[in-house]
């Protein structure tokens, strides 16, 4: 039966023996000027001098230390690099899904919330209409001379009246287990010619997408920047 299975490619930078070797000579050499250098004792002027010269000695050979973990160094570089490029080049189409799929749920979000808000305007103009009948209805009847119905349907119109009033919004987003919204902006159109030089002390010519996004979202998009165009969207965030 042949086998199917495929070894798993390994990207590694690897040490050759001789550098090995090397490097275990290069750590004795440091080691014994360590131990030179704790044991070091200066009583004269020429003690510090030759001290001077050690001193320097040292700094060559850290630079040597340097350059012989030099390739090493490069190479385990190189083969971190070789995988991040290959991760991120994997990852990529796994972003771009994100990335739709945010903008597919974002856009079902936003329309729910505005469905929710054209039918809660739609009960306040119902509920207008309503109070504006009962109104006219009071009216009638106190020139049919029906105080009693007068007063009902002038207390049934202040009802509907507050009704349409204070009738707030019902629009609530769609809900999904590890999906959380939040309310964020898009610029939609930019006319260079109209933007002004600033806004609110904020400097934003050249067109600056991000302090123009700022100033929205400070905002909570309620701004408006002559030659600028944006629109509310729902931001999506995932859990795992």
């Amino acid at each position: 039966m042949a086998d199917n299975r495929v070894a798993a490619e390994v990207l590694v930078a690897t040490v050759p023996d001789t550098t090995q070797a090397d490097e275990k000579a290069l750590v004795r050499q440091v080691t014994d000027i360590e131990v030179h250098a704790a044991s070091m004792v200066i009583a004269t002027d020429d003690d510090y001098k030759r001290a001077g010269e050690f001193g320097r000695a040292l700094k060559q050979k850290a630079a040597e230390v340097t350059a012989f973990f030099k390739p090493m160094k490069d190479s385990a570089y190189q083969a971190h690099k070789a995988v991040c490029d290959r991760e991120k080049a994997t990852l990529a189409p796994l972003k771009n899904a994100e990335q739709a799929l945010k903008k597919i749920m974002g856009a079902y979000a936003m329309k729910k919330e505005e469905e929710a808000r054209a039918a809660e305007e739609a009960r306040r103009k119902a509920a207008q209409a309503e109070a504006d009948r009962k109104l006219q209805e009071a009216i009638d009847l106190e020139k049919a001379g029906d105080q009693t119905g007068s007063a009902v349907a002038m207390m049934e119109a202040e009802i509907m009246d507050d009704a349409s009033r204070f009738a707030g919004s019902t629009a609530v987003s769609p809900k999904a287990n590890g999906v959380s919204t939040a309310r964020d902006w898009e610029i939609v159109e930019i006319d260079s010619k109209t933007v002004p030089l600033t806004i609110n002390g904020t400097e934003i010519r050249p067109v600056d997408r991000a302090a123009v996004m700022r100033l929205i979202r400070a905002s909570k998009g309620q701004i408006q920047i002559p030659g600028i165009v944006f629109r509310e969207v729902k931001k999506m965030s995932f859990r795992r």
